[in-house]
This record gives structure tokens, C-alpha cells and sequence, in this order.
């Protein structure tokens, strides 16, 4: 396989891959947290609203407020279980690293600045596997708890 095919074939693909993955990751990562905010923050009015609505109300009201905090809890639950946070930033990096090791063997920067053709060719190829040797323990770490030795299903 050329280099030209490789990168074609390989690298591009897996760049586009893990930048899908981050932003995907990121969309639900933020929107969990704009979910928890607002719902905190509704909270708080919802007990404060106890103290100024009737007595037929106050049973309302502190049941928002209980459903308010649910939903809290849910989406804090939801995250630490899934890891969308840490996924983002792992997509990211990962694609960047990809990113910056092509740009530098397109434009002789680097490691690649002294080597011949071929010898350029063939520590790209090594080190973009690398990282996606690297990137597979990293991920791994993420989707197994420790503890328990148990994988997490999750994209």
C-alpha cells in the first residue's frame, strides 16, 4: 500500500471518525449539562415559591421541585455512566493528534524533516498506529469500570 492510499484509506478516515465522535459526544455532554443547570436553578425557585403561593399550591410547587431535582440527578447519573465529558475530550485529542502527525509528514516538519522518502513513510505509518493502539487502552480504560472489570456498552 502507498502512502498516498494510506492516508486516503486510513488516516483520513479514522481523522473523520473521531471528530464525528467528539462533536456527538460534546453535543450530549452540553446538553446534559444545560439540562442540569436550568433544572438547579428552577429548583430553587420552585422552594422559594413554597414560602409565597397558598396552601393548596405548596403540595404543587414542592412536587416540581422534587421532579426538578430528579432530573438533576438523572442527567449527574447519566454522565458519570456514560462519560460523554471525558469521550469528548479523548475524540478530540486523538483527532488532533492524527491531524497535526499528517500535517507534519505532508510538509517534512518534524521527525520527518531528515529522513528519506521512504524511511518518512514508514515512521508515519508507525506512528499513526501508534496512536491508535494508544487510543484503543485509553478508550478501553473508559468503558470498563475498574473495579469490577465490567465493560460499559457506550458509542
Amino acid at each position: 500500500m502507498n502512502v498516498e492510499s494510506y492516508i486516503n484509506d486510513r488516516v483520513d478516515d479514522q481523522i473523520k471518525y473521531f471528530d464525528q465522535r467528539a462533536v456527538k459526544n460534546q453535543r450530549i455532554y452540553r446538553f446534559l449539562r444545560i439540562v442540569a443547570i436550568s433544572c438547579n436553578v428552577l429548583t430553587a425557585l420552585a422552594i422559594a415559591l413554597t414560602f409565597a403561593v397558598s396552601a393548596p399550591y405548596k403540595v404543587y410547587v414542592g412536587l416540581a421541585a422534587l421532579v426538578l431535582t430528579m432530573i438533576v440527578l438523572a442527567t449527574y447519573q447519566i454522565e458519570e455512566f456514560y462519560n460523554f465529558g471525558a469521550k469528548w475530550q479523548k475524540f478530540r485529542i486523538v483527532g488532533e493528534l492524527i491531524k497535526s502527525e499528517k500535517y507534519m509528514f505532508l510538509n517534512g516538519a518534524g521527525v520527518y524533516t531528515s529522513a528519506d522518502l521512504e524511511q518518512r513513510k514508514r515512521i508515519f505509518v508507525k506512528r499513526v498506529e501508534d496512536i491508535f493502539r494508544s487510543t484503543d487502552m485509553s478508550y478501553f480504560s473508559l468503558t470498563v469500570e475498574p473495579s469490577k472489570g465490567l465493560e460499559r456498552r457506550s458509542s
